[in-house]
Order: C-alpha cells, then structure tokens, then sequence
C-alpha cells in the first residue's frame, strides 16, 4: 500500500501541501498496542523532507474484507466537524488496492495515557495517590472535551444505532450472556436493567465510541480528540464518560498503582473504596452526563461492560477466554453493589502455589534458557542495530553529499538567472534601439515619397517644356525660311555682305 499511497501523494501533492515537497517518509503503525483486533486499521504516519514530526495521517483497513464503513464514516465524521477545531482536518479519502484510504491532518502532542506513563516511571510511583492531581485534572479537562464534542450539531446525519456497539449488545443480550457464567439472580437484574434502558427517553448527541485516554491528545496545554472510526450520532451518551473512566481505571492498574491487587479489587478500589477517585469518577459523571445520579453508576457500569464484551467480538471474530472471564468477575461485582451484597474480592486473588526443590530448580533452569535465549535474541538485535546505525550512517553521508552537489546546483542556476537577465536587459536595449531605426526608416521613407513626387511633377514639366521647344525651333525655322523668300530680306542680306 505505501508505493501506491506514496505515488498517489506525489501526483496529487497540491491537495495536501502548499509547496511540493522534495521528499516523503513514511512510517506505518500497525496495532501499536499490541491488541489482537482482526478488522483493525493501520495507520500511516508521513512526514516531508525529513522533519521531526508528522504532517499526514494515512488509514486504511488491514483486512480487505474488512468494514470498509469504517473508514468512510471516520472521514464523513470529521468532514461534518471540521469547522470544530479540536480534532484532526480531512483531505481525501479514494480507493487503493481495493480498500479505502483516508488522508487526514496529524495532531501532535501526547495522549493522556503515554503522558501518564511517562510520569509514573519518572518519579517511580507504587500507589495512586502520588498521581491524584494529574488524575483529577485529566477527568475535569476530559469533561470539558467532552461536553464540547457533545454539543456539536449534526443534522445532516442520519441516526443510525444498529451501526454501534452499544446497540448490538442490546440486541445480542441472550448470546453475551451465554458466554458468561453470572447467577441466576445476577441475570435477572441485568436483564431488568436492560429493559429498562430501552424504555428511556434519551437525547441524541454526537458519541465518540471509542473515548479512552489512547485517544485524547494533549498539545500545548489543549485537549483534542483522535480516532473517529466509531463516531456517530446516539442516544447511548453515556458510553463515552464510562469508557473513558474505565480504561483510565485499567491504565492505572497495568501502572501497578493499586499496590498489587487483582484487576476485579483494583476495579473496587478505583471506584468504591478509594473516597478522592470516587469523588473524581461522580463529578466527572454528573458533569457529563444528564440526569447522572450517584446510585445509578453501577447500572451504567453493568451496560457499558456488556457493550464492551460486544465490541470486543465485532472486532476480532474471536472469544478471548481472559477477557469474557474478567467481564465476568466486573460484571458480578457491579450487580453485587447495586443489590447491596457483600463483595468478596478475595476470590479473585490469585493463588500462591507451593513448589518443591525439585519444582524449583527444573523452573529455575526454564528461566535461565529464556534468559540465554534473550540473550542471543539482544546480541543479534545489537547487531542489526549496529548495520543499521552504519547504513544511517552512510545514508546521512549520501545525503550531504547530494545536499553539496544542491548547493552548486543551485548556485549555477542563479549564475543562470543572473545571465539572463543581464542578457534580457541588453535585448530590451537592443529592441528599443531596433524601434528607433524603424521609426527612422519610416520618416526617410516619408521624405523619399515626397521627392520622388517632385520629381515626377519636374521631369513632367521637364518635357512639357521639350515639346514646347520643340514648337518653337519649328516655328522659327518655318519663320527663317519664309524670311529667306522675302525680296526685301535678300536685298538686304546682300546689303550687308557688300
């Protein structure tokens, strides 16, 4: 996909940049988190002439037959809000190989997870209450975010629930709940739940579907919201604030905040037990969603974790045994709270298990051929680090040789131009002088005209005047001869000879 993508931005570079670019990179980003998600989309970072952060974002679907409408919703989604401000700006979206890609604008910035992260490792944490502010600050400002994306008004899109998750655990209750192993009991309560859920009377706003701290970016103080592939209209509000506090919970969890304790006590801890989060979790709920009441959190829990076992089998086409276990174990634990039934979290610890000497050192000779095979595995990545550090090397060198022979490049270029216009200046010269000798030659042509005129008319009076001699030299020899006859004239003539 890259050298047809690469081929289609280069052809078309004017539609996504203002000045062509000399150079592309692309870097593609394939399950960045490790999830096992079948219909998942690859993302495709690309920068231009090598600078540090990115400008695009390319998406596309890895499987062929995969819901393409997923694709062509994020962009329709981010078309219809692009006058918003806080989420990425579309440029295309066309066919490639059969599959949809969409171009979009890449925000820069850290999510909140990575950002928490980054903390909980720099001041090496082991409880939470060491990251209670940037907890309340990222809930509060997520609030905020939210609201705003909330209010957007959409009225040229159609509402479609069948398209959401939310929609289609309502409508495969009886399967999920197949896969779970809750009581009798615990059945009948949620099933109530989702009775009445349906009877609601909601309003319908614009719901992300996918809000977790992955896919909020912070850039410069300002929250802005990535990942649109779910987004759409809904009646289902709520899912956004419970996602999001869901796998924040769970992010601090994989942290080791909660001191060890099993995901399902860490999940008590989070939001019964511990007084500031719940705090936290019920201001952010009731600012976020309409007619939020404290005692209705765990209903809302019970939906959101049934939706979110949906959610799980519409994008991998497969059980993972872990994760319907652990929907399970939360499940039980939000049911239990709502019917005021004791919880006993010590059923989710895990167990110690006693080995022998023998036991032990039969393990203890696994992990040493793990580490000696991590070993090998390290050696070899150094090695190919190092050939790659070479090639970079070398490529830098490439490149700063191709930069100097730019540079005389570009520098006999302006010798060129500098030529030129010394050369268009005495051609300008040339042509003006060329204008006067024109302007010369059609005055002296004027002149000639006028004497050549002359002097028709004076050799015309030329010959006027030759005839009229003419006349005379005969009249006077016809006069002469009529003298010559006259007696009177020879008497006279001869006169004169004596």
């Amino acid at each position: 996909m890259i050298p047809q993508i690469k081929n289609y931005l280069e052809t078309n570079w004017n539609q996504f940049f203002e000045v062509k670019t000399s150079n592309l990179q692309f870097l593609l980003l394939s399950n960045p988190q490790g999830k096992k998600i079948t219909h998942g989309k690859c993302t495709i970072l690309i920068f231009k002439n090598y600078e540090t952060n990115p400008t695009l974002v390319a998406k596309f679907l890895r499987d062929r037959k995969g819901r393409q409408e997923k694709i062509v919703g994020e962009y329709k989604i981010l078309d219809k809000i692009s006058g918003w401000g806080r989420a990425p700006q579309p440029f295309d979206l066309l066919r490639i190989n059969n599959r949809y890609v969409a171009f979009e604008e890449f925000k820069p910035g850290i999510s909140l997870k990575s950002r928490l992260q980054r903390l909980v490792n720099k001041l090496s944490l082991n409880k939470l209450e060491d990251v209670i502010d940037q907890v309340r600050s990222d809930f509060r400002n997520t609030g905020v975010l939210l609201n705003d994306f909330g209010s957007i008004e959409m009225p040229i899109l159609e509402v479609d629930e069948n398209s959401n998750y939310a929609h289609r655990a309502l409508e495969n209750y009886n399967a999920l709940t197949s896969l779970l192993s809750l009581s009798d009991n615990n059945l009948k309560i949620l099933n109530e739940m989702l009775e009445d859920y349906k009877e609601i009377n909601l309003p319908t706003k614009m719901v992300h579907f996918d809000l977790t701290p992955s896919n909020i970016i912070v850039d410069k103080g300002e929250l802005n919201l990535i990942d649109f592939e779910f987004s759409t209209p809904s009646k289902s509000c709520f899912l956004d604030p419970f996602r999001f506090s869901f796998y924040y919970f769970y992010l601090l969890y994989e942290l080791n905040l909660f001191r060890g304790l099993s995901c399902e006590a860490s999940f008590y801890h989070f939001f019964v037990e511990n007084e500031i989060t719940q705090r936290i979790v019920h201001e952010f709920f009731e600012a976020t969603i309409e007619g939020y009441k404290q005692e209705s959190l765990f209903n809302y829990m019970s939906l959101f974790l049934l939706s979110n076992l949906q959610l799980q089998i519409d994008e991998t086409d497969f059980i993972n045994d872990d994760f319907v276990v652990q929907t399970n174990n939360l499940l039980t634990i939000s049911l239990d709270i709502l019917q005021n039934n004791e919880v006993n979290l010590a059923v989710y610890e895990s167990k110690v298990v006693e080995m022998t000497d023998e036991e032990v050192r039969i393990e203890y000779g696994k992990c040493q051929n793990v580490i000696a095979n991590y070993e090998a595995a390290i050696q070899e990545k150094d090695q190919q680090l190092t050939q790659n550090l070479e090639y970079i090397e070398h490529c830098h060198k490439v490149v700063a040789e191709k930069d100097k022979e730019l540079l005389k490049n570009t520098e006999y270029i302006e010798h060129c131009h500098a030529t030129i216009t010394e050369k268009d200046g005495q051609l300008e010269e040339n042509n003006r002088y060329i204008s006067l000798c024109h302007d010369s030659i059609k005055e002296k042509d004027e002149h000639l005209a006028v004497l050549q005129e002359n002097i028709s008319q004076k050799e015309q009076t030329l010959v006027d005047l030759k005839a009229q001699l003419v006349q005379h030299e005969q009249l006077i020899a016809s006069l002469q001869e009529k003298l010559n006859q006259n007696p009177i004239v020879r008497v006279f003539q001869e006169f004169r000879k004596r």
